[in-house]
């Protein structure tokens, strides 16, 4: 037998640590490798939308992202067994495969290039994704044992500890950004590695309606032509076939009837190293263009030194009011809503009225 069962249970022990720093996993998995006389170890999903992520040991970096180069991740046969890997837990290359399926199976050619055949897979939760923890060994190092195999359910407790820590620090970091968005009065929505919604803020449930809806946790734009664009935007997001997208966030817009479209930006959610284990990948935010936004003077006189009165002028100006309207309705000479003009050209450093316009419809203040 090729295990050391109490290096096995010291390395372990180590998940605990990478759930709270994940640029830990890479080390753990090491050890975890040398205590089961493993070539390597890595981290990945097995069902739903399989994103080029993972968490690997370096000795499996060139077979792994050949595994994704070339498709494999699309039509590795094994994951026909996923209801069975469900049930059991834990298993072995014996059990997907024989001899026959060594020879003539282009997927074990492709492993044979990195010398390996032999795996033993431990699957477990996070939230409803099943992840495979693998333990990979060279042709030439023979299969793991039956008696082996019993030994991964050890790990497998730990891993599902582990998972369920990871996801819920995610879920609240997640819980914390929708309330930093409906704070500053923008429309969100979270979603999972398989294009699924997890979290929405208040804001963005009051945009549901007619035109877009959440249906069996999908966001669903209810012109096809829209819904097709959102699915494709989301997949490039999340990195189907590698459809990372980078730098600023895409402009996507979504119809409705008899009125503006809405605006919905998306973007990744950073982290690669615990992505698998993330409640939310992506995100995006969502700006109803006809939304009239209520500014509050306060917010002016902290960010340009404002007096009250130009605060209140300024948001006027803004809404397209003349200066003529501005000094009837405040029951003040022309000359006197002049000369807070000048002071807030001045202060906010814009020379006319559009330019002001420009600038406070880009300040959200309430």
């Amino acid at each position: 037998m090729r295990f050391d069962l109490h290096a096995l249970d010291r390395a372990t022990d180590g998940f605990f640590g990478a759930a709270l720093d994940p640029g830990l996993w890479p080390v753990v998995l090491e050890k975890v490798s040398e205590a089961t006389g493993s070539f390597g170890v890595n981290i990945a999903p097995i069902e739903g939308r399989l994103l080029n992520t993972f968490i690997v040991t370096e000795s499996l970096i060139p077979a792994m992202e050949n595994y994704f180069a070339e498709g494999w991740y699309r039509q590795d046969f094994r994951r026909r067994h996923v209801p069975i890997m469900r049930r059991a837990g834990v298993m072995v290359e014996q059990d997907f495969a024989g001899e026959d399926e060594f020879k003539t199976l282009d997927f074990y050619h492709s492993q044979e290039r990195f010398g390996l055949r032999w795996s033993a897979i431990i699957g477990f939760s996070s939230g409803d994704d099943l992840l495979a923890f693998a333990l990979q060994r060279r042709i030439k190092d023979g299969p793991y044992s039956r008696e082996e195999a019993r030994n991964l359910y050890r790990i497998r407790q730990k891993l599902m500890i582990t998972a369920r820590i990871m996801r819920d620090i995610s879920a609240s970091e997640v819980k914390g950004m929708a309330a930093a968005f409906e704070m500053a009065n923008v429309a969100c929505v979270f979603f999972d590695r398989m294009g699924l919604v997890t979290t929405v803020n208040e804001k963005m449930r009051r945009l549901l309606g007619p035109d877009l809806q959440i249906s069996q946790g999908q966001m669903r734009p209810t012109r096809k032509e829209d819904a097709n664009a959102f699915d494709r935007q989301l997949k490039a997001v999340l990195g189907e076939d590698n459809l990372l997208t980078t730098g600023e966030p895409d402009i996507l817009l979504l119809s409705r009837k008899g009125r503006r479209p809405l605006i919905v930006r998306m973007q990744r959610l950073d982290g690669d190293m615990q992505d698998i284990f993330c409640h939310s990948c992506a995100f995006a935010t969502i700006e109803d263009p006809e939304e009239k936004v209520h500014q509050r003077p306060a917010t002016l006189t902290k960010l340009f030194g404002l007096t009250r009165a130009e605060a209140e002028i300024a948001l006027m100006l803004a809404q397209g009011m003349t200066l003529h309207d501005i000094a009837a309705q405040r029951t003040v000479s022309y000359q006197t809503a002049r000369a807070h003009l000048k002071s807030i050209y001045r202060k906010t450093d814009t020379n006319r009225q559009p330019e002001l316009s420009l600038l406070l419809a880009g300040i959200r203040m309430g």
